[in-house]
């Protein structure tokens, strides 16, 4: 190990540079000296918004908006494109200038647009690959500041009196609070301009004052409360998110979560910080702080937390942070093994560790990006395990992008892999010693297993030879139904806190910004199961789950760049078990002649015996070096019987024993199945792994 101190520093986090879809705004008004909320419930969601904005005491902005265009935005020029209105100074709305393909536009005003609501222009004849223009005037009374929140389904750029203030290249679903600067407002009158432009969809604009970051949240959480939207968000019955507020300047990339034995919850980020978070459980939002535990960490993606000590995973090296005089600030960094490679590939990310009882920890290292370029550098494409002593042992290979890995309460190793070249699906594959994982470029730093025979590119999954080493995920999740980008896996050991799933599996993904849950079982000593969906709603990605002591699930986010569902680009939210159980299929299980369901509530028999009410139908993957594999040889799967158990919570499925082949996977949707009280299944789709079969 390589011991060192280093030098407390503060540093200011930097700007997120994004890439994005066709531009919403939002513009929040804050005072310098914070106020407190002043709640007010009215009749409706969107007038407590408006009657608490006031009763808070927050200046009113008030003011038509003006917009211009179409211009062109062909291929995404037109963010770099300076066309006329952003060249005026004098805002003068009588102009007008040549639009797209040379039409002329004059400004006009945007009576659709609505303070407060996302409005969409839906103005134009074709609105995809254009550009637009928006302007406001601000009148202040005195020179002032303005936080202002800005989010984008495309890419924005902003003016003040003429002089830009962001410049964001986005793609991303509209959304409020995305993006957030400070406008420094000159007494009297002040000249807003915005430039949208827009690659496919209507352009969508939204506005209006908010609150500090904190108050802003507090404000979230009680109008969730008070206005659940049940309707449109069923899951927020059983499972309620809360979003912890992050105060400036923080940017909170979420690479990693855990929690000191106090309670006190640590938080890395990607950009190479790491946050001491306290109150992150309290009702009252004002009271969650944040303190700068450590910063010059490279990519941090994962941590554990062993009594004083703070494990972490940076992109060349597993280090030890201590902080040796209790002050909450890490002043001794140890390096306890940096013996794999990094070229420099920006693919070449480093997750983890997970540490067995023997004090091991284990790494999985991404392969690198493209091609025949990948794995550039040693062990790139493996789990590699470190002993106590800083040891490298090469433990298994065959991963590609493997974000995230654990043991289950078992002591089972897992870890999650995202789509891509030999990886035909997102997947979770239990990790055991000198097994290969399906990604033949980490093959080569191991001359045991250089020669090993793999599959001919284009083979079929269920087709594969048991004497070929491939060994097949425990987990396939459906790619775009379930999951685009897998993260970290995690096991509910909080024993009943956080509802009826206790010992079962949480998945979260970076892209479609929901919770995925799996049920496992083992046949013939290998593990399968199945997945099913289980929340969605975050404002961002999910990068990291952990359970915290309340039971509570912390759900660390960043879209990285790469775009999320949420519009944000990185968060921290709570997932809130409410006391209200889902009805749910709570496990599905092979049998000889087909599935078990089990359900976390009683059936209602009349609903739940009829044939008509289970579709199965099944299907495999190639296994090739193209990027991701459609579903091949996709067949129904007749149901001939159906039996409801005598305390009706188990269903069994008959089908033919002919039908169940190993390395396929079964996709099961029920229809208008009810509880014995009435509630109709949550989420009515389960898909199943199939990898042995029952003797």
């Amino acid at each position: 190990m390589t011991h060192r101190k280093r030098q407390r520093r503060k540093t200011a986090a930097s700007c997120l540079i994004l890439p994005a879809v066709f531009a919403t705004v939002a513009c929040l008004v804050t005072h310098a000296d914070e106020p407190k909320l002043v709640y007010v419930k009215k009749a409706t969601r969107q007038e407590t918004v408006e009657a608490t904005l006031a009763a808070t005491g927050l200046p009113k902005v008030s003011g038509s908006w003006s917009y211009v265009g179409p211009f062109d935005n062909t291929d995404g020029a037109g963010f770099e494109a300076a066309y006329p209105p952003e060249k005026e100074r004098d805002f003068d709305l009588s102009k007008s200038f040549a639009g797209r393909n040379g039409k002329l536009v004059t400004w006009r005003e945007a009576k659709q647009f609505t303070d407060g609501i996302v409005n969409n222009l839906n103005v134009f004849p074709q609105n995809e690959y254009t550009c637009i223009y928006l302007y406001r005037e601000f009148v202040a009374d005195a020179a002032t500041d303005i936080n202002v929140s800005l989010g984008s389904d495309d890419t924005i750029s902003v003016w003040l009196n003429g002089k830009p203030q962001l410049s964001r290249d986005a793609r991303r679903a509209a959304a409020a609070d995305q993006e957030r600067l400070t406008l420094h407002l000159r007494q009297g009158k002040n000249h807003l301009l915005l430039k949208i432009c827009n690659l496919g969809g209507p352009c969508a604009f939204y506005f209006r004052t908010a609150l500090p970051p904190a108050l802003e949240a507090e404000l979230k959480n009680r109008l969730d409360r008070d206005f659940p939207q049940t309707t449109s968000d069923p899951e927020a019955r059983h499972y309620r998110i809360v979003t912890l507020p992050i105060p400036e300047p923080i940017v909170l990339e979420v690479g990693g979560l855990a929690f000191r034995p106090d309670g006190k919850l640590l938080a890395c980020t990607r950009r190479g910080d790491i946050y001491l978070i306290a109150n992150h459980d309290s009702d009252d939002l004002s009271k969650v702080s944040y303190k700068s535990f450590a910063t010059g960490l490279h990519e941090p993606l994962g941590m554990i937390v062993d009594g004083k000590d703070v494990f972490v995973v940076q992109r060349p090296e597993l280090t030890r942070l201590r902080d040796s005089d209790g002050d909450d600030v890490a002043d001794e960094f140890t390096a306890v093994c940096d013996k794999w490679g990094v070229s420099g590939d920006y693919h070449e990310f480093a997750f983890g560790p997970a540490r067995d009882k023997d004090g091991n920890f284990f790494v999985t290292l991404n392969v690198g990006f493209g091609g025949g370029h990948q794995s550039k550098a040693p062990w790139r494409g493996w789990c590699v395990k470190i002993t106590p002593k800083g040891e490298l042992v090469p433990w298994a290979t065959g991963l590609r992008s493997p974000n995230g890995v654990n043991f289950s309460p078992e002591g089972d190793l897992f870890y999650c892999d995202n789509q891509g070249e030999w990886v035909a699906s997102c997947k979770m594959n239990h990790i055991k010693p000198g097994e290969f994982y399906g990604h033949p470029a980490g093959l080569r730093w191991d001359e045991k297993l250089a020669g090993l025979k793999i599959p001919s590119s284009g083979q079929r999954y269920d087709a594969i030879d048991p004497a070929i080493p491939l060994v097949l995920p425990t987990i396939w999740f459906p790619y775009g139904k379930m999951s685009q980008s897998a993260s970290e896996p995690i096991w509910d050991t909080t024993g009943g806190k956080f509802g009826p799933f206790a010992g079962q599996c949480f998945v979260g993904d970076q892209t479609k910004s929901n919770i995925m849950r799996v049920a496992l079982e083992k046949v013939n000593g290998v593990y399968q199961g199945a997945c099913f969906h289980f929340r969605s709603g975050f404002q961002c990605g999910i990068n990291r789950l952990v359970f915290g002591p309340d039971g509570s699930m912390v759900a660390g986010m960043t879209n990285r760049g790469w775009g999320s569902v949420g519009g944000s680009p990185y968060g921290l939210q709570r997932l809130v078990y409410t006391g209200a159980a889902p009805f749910e299929i709570h496990e599905m299980n092979l049998t000889r002649s087909g599935f078990d369901l089990t359900f976390t509530k009683p059936l209602d028999r009349m609903t739940a015996e009829r044939a008509a009410a289970y579709s199965l139908q099944s299907y495999t993957y190639n296994y090739w070096s193209t990027y991701g594999s459609p579903e091949i040889d996709r067949q129904p799967v007749p149901v001939h019987g159906i039996v409801v158990s005598g305390d009706a919570r188990r269903v069994s499925i008959k089908v033919d024993a002919s039908a169940l082949k190993k390395g396929r996977v079964y996709e099961l949707h029920l229809d208008a199945i009810k509880s014995a009280d009435g509630d109709a299944v949550l989420h009515p789709e389960a898909y199943y792994t199939l990898n042995e079969l029952r003797n």
